[in-house]
């Protein structure tokens, strides 16, 4: 006859120093959650009759991030906008090089904005191409003279590199401008027939 026997627990062992970690960890834990339940204020009060109260503050923060903005020319506000607008300046056959000033179009101009909320901002414009160019030829950006309707100040256009910057003064940490800008061709010298291209690339800097 088989005698069956019944099967033997053994108790698990513990690593010299486990136990203790394993209580540390647990009072850690405890610990934390009484310290978080340590933030919430409150106030309780008893009476017999009328006028008892409790009073309890909440704290509140708004987080708001450093930014800025800036467009020229039609789009979205305050979003990314990939087209690039152009102003053309149309010479008559009659008018090549006679200093007689050509106004570009879009007639209604070109809108612009800076915005920003870190104090004030540099406004810097840089043609390319040290010129608007049609092959090796290049009509100087000295020829391009733009006007600025609104709060927002042109920045002189630099000739390959950026020119001075106009300086936007921020109120209460804050700039908000801006304008219209509309542009002439001075056409002081006569040019060799074609079209002339160039950008004006503008920028606008926190310091």
């Amino acid at each position: 006859q088989t005698m069956q026997t019944a099967p033997r627990l053994h108790r698990p062992r513990l690593l010299p120093g486990y136990a203790n970690s394993v209580t540390t960890a647990a009072l850690t834990a405890v610990a934390s959650l009484v310290g978080f339940a340590a933030h919430a204020e409150s106030d309780i009060n008893s009476g017999t009759g009328a006028g008892v109260s409790a009073t309890a503050d909440l704290n509140m923060r708004i987080r708001v991030p450093r930014m800025i903005f800036l467009r020229v020319g039609n789009g979205t506000n305050f979003a990314d906008n990939a087209t690039i607008q152009r102003v053309t300046f149309a010479v008559t056959g009659a008018n090549v090089g006679s200093g007689v000033a050509v106004a570009g179009t879009p007639a209604a101009g070109i809108q612009a904005m800076v915005r920003a909320n870190g104090g004030n901002v540099n406004f810097t414009a840089r043609g390319v191409l040290n010129g608007l160019a049609k092959g090796t030829r290049r009509i100087p950006w000295t020829q391009i003279v733009p006007t600025a309707t609104g709060t927002l100040p042109h920045p002189v256009i630099g000739n390959g590199v950026a020119g001075a910057a106009s300086v936007l003064t921020a109120v209460n940490g804050v700039v908000n401008q801006t304008a219209t800008y509309n542009f002439t061709y001075s056409n002081s010298t006569p040019m060799e027939f074609g079209s002339y291209n160039g950008r004006v690339t503008y920028t606008a800097s926190l310091p």
